[in-house]
C-alpha cells in the first residue's frame, strides 16, 4: 500500500447504520464449539514491513523487534513478517550493490520512485528468525531483473528455512489505475491481469523449481469492483490458473483498509463500518479452500491513505474488532502493515515511541491466544462487537468490543453487556482450584487520543492498566489488574458493563 496518494475514484464513504444502543445486551455463550465456528491459526496477528524501509525496521527502529516481542512470547516463536508493499514494484535488483537499498528521494516521507537493492537486503532475514513473505517486482515487467533478484535471494544463507512464500507483485489491480506501470495496458481487467499472473507464476515454478508450493499470490488492494471486470481471487483461481500454478500455490492473500477514506472517527471506528469492510470476504475464504488453501489478509491497516485519526486509540479498538471478526470469517492470519517512518499513522511504533495501533495488534494476539476456535456472536448491525473463543472444546473467553465514540468530555455511556449460559465455566473453574472468572478491561481517556498526546492528565490506553513504555525495550508498565465477575448461579449469567470506547476480556 502507498501513502499520500490520491482516493480510489468510487470509493464513497459507507453510510454506517448505528443501532440505538440498548441498556443491555444479552450474548448466550455456547457451552461446546458450534458448527461452522472458524479454527484459528497459531499465528494469526503478524507484521507486514515496507519493501524499501525493511532495513530500517530490521537494523535502526529500536522498538520494531521488543514490541513484537510480546507477540513472539505468546506465540512461542517469532512473529511472521512479511517484506513488500508499493515501493516492491520499484526496485530494481543489482547483484554488485554493496548497500542494503538506495534511493534519491528528496523528501524523507515520501516514498521514492525509484530504488535499487543488493544481496545483502536478502541476508538481514535469516538472523531477524521469522517466518517470512518477500516481495518483488512485477509491475516494472523486467523479468530478467526479478528473476535474478528471487534466484539470489535463495542463496542467501539460511533464507529458505524462514521462507513460507514468494510475492511477485504488489496490488496488481491498480498498476494501470493508480501506477500506469509498464506491465499494464488497458483496460488491465481481470482477464489480461489474471492471464499474465498465470504466466509470470509458470516462469517463477520452472526458475525456482524447488521448494514447493511457495507461491504467495493475489496480493489485491481493493476486494470489491470498483471498475467493471476487476481483478479478484476468485477469478484468478476459478478462470486463470491451471492446476500446475494452484499446486505452486502456498497461500492466497488480498488487502484490506477502509473502503472509505473518512476523517470522522466516531464514524470510521464503528463496528457495522468494519463488519461491512468485511462482508466480501466469504467468498475469497471460499474459493481459497476450492483450491486447498488457506486465505490471508496480505497486508492491512485502518486506512490507505494518511488519516491522522489512524494513531489513535480508535484506531486500536478498531484493528482489535477487525482481527477477530476476520479470523471468526476463517481469515488465518492478518499481516499489520508498517509504512513509511514516523509518516503512516497506522504504524504500530515510530522511531521514539509505541503508537497505540500497536495496543489493538497486540490485544488481538492476546485475545486470541491460546485458543482453538472463534466465533462473531453478533451479526455486524450495531456498535457493540462480541466474540466468543473456545480452547477443547469448550468457551474460555468472551471479548467485548464498544465501539462507540467518546470524545472524553462529560460522562462516559456505558452498556451492560449479559453473558449466559456460563454457570459451567465458573464449575470448571472451582473444582480445577481457580478463581472466579475475571474480567480485562481495556481504556483511555478517549478514543482521539494518540501516543503524542499523552501526558499526566491525559491517559493513554491501558490493558488491565498496564500500558508499553515507549523506550527501547517496549516493556510492559503497571500491575495487571483484573476485574471479578459475579456468576449468578441461579440464571448462570453474569453481568460486564462496558463504557463507549472500551473493551473486555472475560476469562470464563
Amino acid at each position: 500500500m502507498s501513502y499520500n496518494r490520491r482516493s480510489l475514484p468510487g470509493l464513497l464513504a459507507l453510510a454506517a447504520a448505528t443501532a440505538t444502543a440498548a441498556a443491555s445486551i444479552s450474548i448466550t455463550v455456547p457451552c461446546k464449539v458450534p458448527a461452522g465456528a472458524a479454527t484459528l491459526d497459531k499465528m494469526p496477528i503478524a507484521a507486514s514491513f515496507e519493501f524499501y524501509f525493511w532495513p530500517s525496521y530490521a537494523t535502526n527502529i529500536s522498538l520494531a523487534g521488543p514490541c513484537l516481542d510480546h507477540l513472539s512470547q505468546m506465540y512461542g516463536q517469532k512473529v511472521p513478517i512479511r517484506i513488500g508493499g508499493t515501493t516492491q514494484d520499484r526496485a530494481t535488483y543489482d547483484p554488485n550493490q554493496e548497500a542494503y537499498i538506495s534511493y534519491d528521494d528528496p523528501d524523507p516521507l515520501v516514498p521514492p520512485m525509484k530504488i535499487t537493492y543488493g544481496p545483502k537486503f536478502f541476508d538481514l532475514i535469516a538472523p531477524y528468525g521469522a517466518e517470512t513473505i518477500l516481495g518483488f517486482n512485477r509491475g516494472d515487467n523486467n523479468r530478467t531483473n526479478t528473476f535474478e533478484a528471487i534466484l539470489d535471494a535463495k542463496k542467501s544463507p539460511g533464507l529458505l528455512k524462514h521462507l513460507k512464500g514468494v510475492e511477485i507483485g504488489n496490488e496488481p489491480d491498480v498498476y494501470l489505475y493508480i501506477w500506469q506501470k509498464p506491465i499494464a495496458t488497458p483496460p488491465w481487467d481481470a482477464n489480461q491481469e489474471g492471464a499474465d499472473a498465470a504466466d509470470w507464476a509458470q516462469d517463477f515454478i520452472n526458475q525456482w523449481e524447488s521448494p514447493l508450493p511457495m507461491l504467495y499470490t493475489g496480493s489485491y488492494a481493493v476486494p470489491v469492483p470498483i471498475q467493471p471486470k476487476w481483478p479478484n481471487i476468485t477469478h484468478l483461481i476459478n478462470v486463470s490458473f491451471n492446476q500446475t500454478v494452484k499446486d505452486a500455490v502456498a497461500t492466497y492473500n488480498q488487502h484490506l483498509y477502509a473502503l472509505s477514506q473518512g476523517t470522522d472517527l466516531g464514524v470510521e471506528m464503528d463496528h457495522v463500518r468494519t463488519a461491512a469492510d468485511l462482508a466480501v470476504f466469504p467468498e475469497y475464504v471460499a474459493s481459497s479452500a476450492s483450491a486447498g488453501r488457506e486465505f490471508y489478509l496480505g497486508e492491512t491497516g485502518f486506512h490507505g491513505q494518511e488519516v491522522p485519526s489512524d494513531a489513535s486509540f480508535g484506531a486500536a479498538l478498531q484493528v482489535f474488532d477487525k482481527s477477530l471478526l476476520a479470523t471468526s470469517l476463517n481469515i488465518k492470519r492478518l499481516y499489520y502493515h508498517q509504512g513509511t517512518i514516523n509518516q503512516a499513522s497506522f504504524n504500530w511504533f515510530s522511531s521514539s515511541q509505541v503508537e497505540h495501533p500497536f495496543y489493538g495488534g497486540y490485544l488481538s494476539a492476546l485475545a486470541l491466544h491460546d485458543a482453538d476456535n472463534i466465533i462473531a456472536a453478533d451479526n455486524g448491525t450495531d456498535r457493540h462487537a462480541r466474540y466468543v473463543l473456545f480452547k477443547n472444546g469448550r468457551a474460555t473467553k468472551v471479548v467485548i468490543i464498544n465501539t462507540e465514540y467518546y470524545s472524553g468530555s462529560g460522562s462516559r455511556p456505558t452498556i451492560d453487556f449479559s453473558l449466559e449460559g456460563i454457570a459451567g465455566a465458573n464449575q470448571l473453574r472451582r473444582r480445577a482450584g481457580r478463581g472466579p472468572p475475571e474480567v480485562l478491561r481495556v481504556t483511555a481517556s478517549s478514543s482521539d487520543v494518540t501516543a503524542s498526546e499523552v501526558s499526566a492528565t491525559v491517559a493513554g490506553p491501558t490493558i488491565g492498566g498496564q500500558s508499553f513504555a515507549s523506550d527501547e525495550t517496549c516493556s510492559i508498565v503497571g500491575d495487571r489488574k483484573t476485574e471479578r465477575l459475579v456468576i449468578d448461579e441461579a440464571t448462570g449469567s453474569a453481568t460486564v458493563r462496558v463504557g463507549a470506547s472500551e473493551a473486555v476480556i472475560v476469562y470464563l
